[in-house]
């Protein structure tokens, strides 16, 4: 009879190990699966939508759209801003005289509104701004130079916005004919006040015309320095262009032509402006001058009795503002401001950025935009900037090198920046 040992057999008797082996290598690879699938998941998922950028509105208030640097910095800022950021409101008070730029700022995206109006204090035109202010309601109101930044100012802050920014485009307040002294220093008087309670921010587009403002009591801290900018593409080198403008003119095409583009205004200084291309003439019969900007008539005395001793005054030519200044710079040989006051001139960079050589007067900014590209004289001192003018035509800086240094330094996008930050700020405050 046989038998069992059954606890012998149970010690003898091993679970095989192949089950445990199996259900190893299933986990790992159902965690291998799971991974893969969740990375595939996360590479197909459905991207969230970024939180939407909120588009602020921005109104810009001056007198007209054209005729000096502050209106064409306006076009270019316009130009420039983010659009997807800033809704561009610009209200004129009387724009009918500068149908083209006024076409050129909707181009560039504004919604312009023109009140139409002869002056600024007139209490329907304050009345009807109050009113348009209310209506668009701004998140920001930039006003552009020292009227409009007193008149703008208050209307916005009596309209109930919360944020005004003020434009210094020039080192002093503008003397309208007729104004007297009285009329000038009561106004000084006002500005200065105002300034501590009306703008939340002032942008001036000159270092020296900060500490100038500070001196008429406008609060240092509350000031930002933005340099003014340029479309540089579209002020350029122009063959074509020179040549038919020196045709249109009929300057030939080897004679040197000096020019100025501005306002006849009594800062610009023409008079010796014109004392010097008198001197300059005496030397060289050959040159030309021609001043873009008004008709001979509107010249003050002083510069009219400048014109009468030029010698060849068949070679100097006036023409009044043209619609395409980008067509005027190629057709010079030099261009250059003789004025006694200056903030940072646009034309000065229009010209660099046309290729072409400048010199100006040292006053405001003037200097630092021609670092180590042109020459600068003092101010009222025709023999040396006659002189100047007569080195400069002898050795000019090259075309490409006077661009290429333009680009870097005077592009607009630039200075879209940095107006678009100080917004930025002033909202967020």
């Amino acid at each position: 009879m046989i038998s069992l040992n059954i606890s012998a057999l149970r010690r003898s008797w091993k679970t095989p190990s192949w089950p445990n082996q199996w259900f190893a290598w299933a986990g790992q690879g159902l965690q291998k699966t799971e991974k893969a699938l969740t990375a595939l998941a996360k590479r197909f998922r459905t991207a969230q939508p970024a939180p939407a950028v909120e588009r602020r509105t921005v109104l810009h208030f001056i007198a007209a759209p054209g005729g000096g640097g502050a209106e064409a910095m306006l076009g270019n800022l316009v130009m420039a801003m983010n659009p997807a950021r800033w809704r561009s409101v610009v209200v004129l008070v009387d724009g009918r005289d500068w149908p083209e730029a006024v076409a050129k700022l909707r181009d560039a995206g504004a919604e312009v509104h023109d009140l139409e109006a002869h002056a600024f204090l007139r209490p329907s035109t304050l009345w009807r701004l109050i009113r348009l202010l209310r209506q668009i309601h701004p998140d920001v109101v930039q006003t552009w130079m020292h009227h409009a930044d007193f008149v703008g100012g208050w209307c916005a802050r009596l309209a109930g916005v919360k944020h005004v920014v003020w434009g210094i485009h020039c080192r002093e307040i503008h003397r309208n004919p007729g104004d007297s002294d009285l009329k000038m220093s009561l106004f000084r008087r006002l500005i200065g006040g105002s300034s501590r309670v009306v703008p939340t921010q002032i942008i001036s587009c000159s270092a020296t015309a900060v500490e100038d403002h500070v001196s008429l009591g406008y609060p240092r801290t509350a000031m930002t320095w933005v340099p003014n900018g340029i479309d540089t593409s579209r002020f350029k080198p122009d063959g074509q262009a020179r040549a038919a403008v020196r045709k249109e003119l009929r300057v030939p095409e080897k004679a040197p032509l000096i020019g100025f583009i501005g306002r006849f205004h009594e800062m610009k200084d023409l008079s010796t402006w014109l004392r010097a291309a008198a001197l300059l003439q005496a030397r060289k019969p050959d040159v030309h001058f021609w001043l873009c900007g008004g008709d001979e008539w509107e010249l003050g005395d002083c510069a009219r009795a400048a014109l009468s001793v030029v010698p060849h005054r068949q070679q100097m030519h006036f023409t009044p503002f043209r619609s395409d200044p980008e067509h005027v710079y190629p057709a010079l040989d030099l261009f250059s401001l003789s004025s006694r006051t200056e903030a940072c001139p646009m034309t000065v960079m229009e010209a660099l950025s046309s290729g072409v050589p400048c010199v100006t007067t040292d006053v405001g900014d003037c200097a630092r935009l021609l670092e180590g590209l042109g020459q600068v004289v003092p101010a009222r001192d025709a023999e040396a900037l006659a002189k100047a003018w007569e080195e400069t035509l002898s050795h000019p800086t090259s075309a490409k090198t006077l661009r290429k240094e333009a680009q870097q330094r005077f592009d607009i996008t630039v200075a879209a920046q940095a107006y678009e930050k100080v917004y930025e700020e002033v909202v967020a405050s």
